[in-house]
């Protein structure tokens, strides 16, 4: 449903409530039940249906607008899901990093912030909006920690570790240790952010005419 142009909306409930106005004080004012003017009661009469048809007609479509916000933002939700899917949400909140790691770990990370860049269309409901954009840009700053760091080693997975797999110096490696820990503490953050936003999204988006995908957490 198309939504009708505020302004001539506006002028039309304007009208019909001064038609009903008019007719009323036709009819005869103060009201007399005994002595009525018939044409002016039906003129009334044909006025008030007028004016209670306009209120609900915007009724209706307000409704309809709200509704179409609402599905725009459920599918919008539904598409991230799937790109921030369960297997990468536990690999956040379960998975420690390690020396060795698959290369594939934080590619829904990765093809989130891909989604965002090329996305034009926020979402409608500012609070999940706020926390989306929030999570995409902390994702980005774990990614640049954590490549910075890892490299792919050809054989499917990511290490800190050199080439050759020499041993390194202590401070050296007390130093990577520290960077791991905090990169564990950003995952971590992650996934309480990530949670907080899909709890949220279920709560603002009730009473949508589209369901948001399952997705436990």
């Amino acid at each position: 449903m198309r939504a009708i142009p505020e302004y001539p909306s506006k002028l039309a409930r304007i009208g019909s409530c001064l038609a009903v106005m008019g007719s009323l004080i036709w009819v005869q004012w103060p009201i007399d039940f005994h002595n009525l003017n018939i044409a002016g009661v039906i003129l009334f009469i044909g006025s008030l249906v007028t004016w209670l048809g306009i209120e609900l007609a915007d009724f209706a479509n307000d409704t309809s607008i709200k509704d179409n916000l609402l599905v725009d933002d459920v599918r919008k939700l539904n598409s991230i899901l799937k790109i921030v899917d369960r297997r990468q949400f536990n690999i956040l909140r379960e998975h420690a990093i390690e020396t060795y790691m698959s290369d594939d770990a934080y590619n829904g990370l990765r093809d989130i912030i891909y989604f965002r860049q090329e996305d034009i269309f926020p979402f409608h409901n500012e609070k999940i909006q706020r926390l989306y954009v929030k999570f995409c840009e902390d994702s980005d700053v774990f990614l640049d920690d954590l490549y910075s760091l890892y490299t792919a080693d050809g054989r499917g997975r990511m290490t800190w570790r050199t080439a050759d797999e020499r041993w390194v110096p202590d401070n050296v490696y007390k130093e990577v240790m520290g960077k791991i820990a905090l990169l564990n503490q950003m995952a971590s953050n992650l996934a309480k952010a990530w949670a907080e936003l899909v709890i949220l999204a279920k709560q603002e988006f009730k009473g949508a005419s589209v369901g948001i995908d399952p997705y436990g957490l």
